[in-house]
């Protein structure tokens, strides 16, 4: 389906005479009704539209997190005499897939704070340097909660 959606969208920029950046990412939104209407008849069209939606959720909501850790960040480094308490913290994961916990590492990683250090396949735990925490438990629900959206993205359907 996103070599159709794509290639459908090449094919309308270049209908439209325009093969700038902007006029195909305008014709590859565009795609996506059609994806939702199909979808009434064919599941593996509902199934992309819903990975679309739920992956554009998914990038709103880690930037809005990154801006956020990078203004916590700021102000951590812009206070002189505010006492920074970081912490290396043992995180379960609850996926098994390595892929999705190389991504929800590489995510923590690029979040501005936090540094995902080891996993243990064995037991699922995913150790998570923390620059300023005075507990664990907004970690944890931090960490489950990106694990809860990616799965959600990769897995629209709940097959996993």
């Amino acid at each position: 389906m996103l070599v159709l959606h794509l290639l459908g969208a090449t094919v309308l920029a270049w209908w439209l005479d325009d093969l700038s950046a902007t006029s195909w990412f305008l014709a590859l939104a565009a795609g996506y009704p059609l994806f939702r209407v199909l979808g009434v008849l064919l599941p593996v069209c509902r199934l992309y539209a819903r990975r679309i939606e739920v992956g554009t959720v998914f990038v709103l909501w880690y930037t809005w997190k990154v801006v956020a850790a990078t203004l916590d960040v700021a102000l951590i480094v812009l206070n002189p005499r505010r006492q920074v308490s970081s912490a290396v913290v043992k995180v379960p994961i609850k996926t098994r897939d390595r892929r999705l916990v190389t991504i929800i590492g590489c995510l923590l990683t690029l979040t501005p704070g936090t540094l995902a250090l080891d996993y243990n396949e064995y037991d699922g735990d995913l150790y998570v340097h923390i620059l300023d925490t005075a507990s664990a438990d907004p970690v944890f629900s931090a960490v489950a909660e990106i694990e809860q959206r990616l799965m959600a993205w990769v897995y629209p359907g709940g097959e996993a």
